[in-house]
């Protein structure tokens, strides 16, 4: 009897040693980032009544998450810790031009999905650059602020015709003004929300451009 409960508690002690390790560790707990659309847009010329699509961009692996990155050297690729974007960049992107063509008051409508919708054009995208970059200082002592890039290459598809209706690549930099991950990503913010401006101006026009309103 006794060696059964000595055979007990050492089986008991390794399930809890083992349980130990999956316990919290105390580490600096994570800081969630969002982007602002803008809230105003120029004015242009749209097509009413019509619906357009946008379509989550596709993304390569690297920047296909909500991780905040942030490029060291020529390829070398990492990511802030402790900080997080409220979403992967890619779905952050969508939200965001759906977002500013609300803003912009256009009578073109814009929606994230199909479903129940009959979409005229469709915005389809990908993300090229959605990163901070840190560049060697040109001289010892000095200091390099990062810059930030959003690259967005874009396609305007017609769903009626099955055909490209305009084509373009949307660009944006800026520089941070400290290091710090609340500096870089209030640079990306102001990038965003040039290259999001930027599309749905482009978008509203092409569309009313290939399909004018009738007199």
């Amino acid at each position: 009897m006794l060696r059964g409960r000595v055979l007990l508690a050492v089986m008991l002690g390794a399930v809890l040693s083992g349980c130990a390790s999956l316990l919290p560790t105390g580490d600096t707990p994570t800081t969630l980032y969002g982007l602002q659309a803008p809230a105003e847009v120029p004015l242009v010329a749209d097509r009413p009544g019509w619906q357009l699509i946008v379509e989550e961009p596709l993304a390569e692996r690297a920047l296909d998450t909500d991780r905040i990155a942030i490029y060291s050297g020529p390829h070398a690729l990492q990511y802030f810790p402790q900080a997080r974007w409220t979403d992967r960049a890619p779905r952050l992107v969508q939200d965001l031009i759906v977002e500013t063509f609300e803003n912009a008051g256009l009578q073109m409508s814009a929606t994230r999905q199909t479903v129940g919708v009959k979409a005229n054009v469709a915005l389809i995208s990908d993300l090229r650059d959605f990163e901070a970059r840190v560049t060697a200082p040109a001289a010892e002592g000095s200091t390099v602020m990062p810059t930030v890039m959003i690259r967005l290459s874009t396609k305007l598809v017609s769903l009626d015709k099955r055909q490209v209706i305009d084509a373009r690549t949307f660009t944006a930099r800026g520089t941070a003004a400290s290091d710090s991950v609340a500096d870089v990503v209030a640079a990306m913010n102001v990038a965003a929300a040039t290259v999001v401006s930027d599309i749905v101006v482009w978008a509203a026009a092409a569309s009313a451009t290939y399909a004018p309103v009738a007199d």
